[in-house]
């Protein structure tokens, strides 16, 4: 947060949320693994320990040449394995639509048409079936995107996201809401 406050007047939206812009907040909610290594690493020591049971399980308790050598030639191919699947788990845009098409299946209220005013005080969302106020100490960061604006609750993974799309500006004009939203949320590089 800045320390010196703003003042922006109310922004306003109107917008149906659709399945591309759920899909750009989940996106951009998740983009960031915090350790990248983890994945690869994982990968080697299951498919290492998977090997070194099959092997010892004749329970001689010694390790033949042609052991190590097996060993070491899985350990590689598994490095192998991990480094080119790592970026499919990262990037992996068809499960988050999978998960978009549940989430908005089961609750046919996120297809509604939403008012939404953005002040100094927090947020108010407005649907034919919901009115919801939040205060910024709710959403504490967001992102921004090319097609939106991703409030989040915190940095894990399982934190709210209120995804705000450009394309509902009233006025057009993002400069407003991001004025908001820098004077009272961190944002995520």
């Amino acid at each position: 947060m800045s320390s010196e406050q703003i003042t922006v007047g109310p922004v306003e939206l109107s917008y149906t949320l659709t399945e591309d812009d759920w899909l750009d907040g989940f996106v951009a909610h998740r983009r960031r693994v915090r350790r990248p290594w983890l994945v690869p690493l994982l990968i080697v020591a299951a498919l290492v320990g998977i090997l070194l049971g099959l092997l010892f399980s004749d329970g001689s308790g010694a390790m033949s040449a042609g052991d190590v050598v097996v060993l070491a030639t899985v350990a590689l191919v598994a490095i192998g394995l991990g480094v080119l699947l790592f970026p499919l788990l990262v990037a992996a845009r068809w499960m988050y639509r999978w998960q978009v098409r549940l989430l908005m299946r089961g609750n046919p209220w996120l297809s509604e048409p939403i008012r939404a005013t953005v002040d100094d005080t927090g947020l108010r969302l407005t649907s034919a079936s919901r009115s919801e106020a939040a205060a910024w100490s709710q959403y504490l960061r967001y992102v921004e995107t090319d097609r939106s604006f991703v409030l989040r609750a915190s940095e894990r993974l399982g934190a709210a996201v209120l995804v705000l799309p450009k394309s509902g500006l009233v006025t057009g004009d993002p400069a407003p809401l991001r004025a908001l939203l820098e004077t009272h949320c961190h944002r995520r590089a």
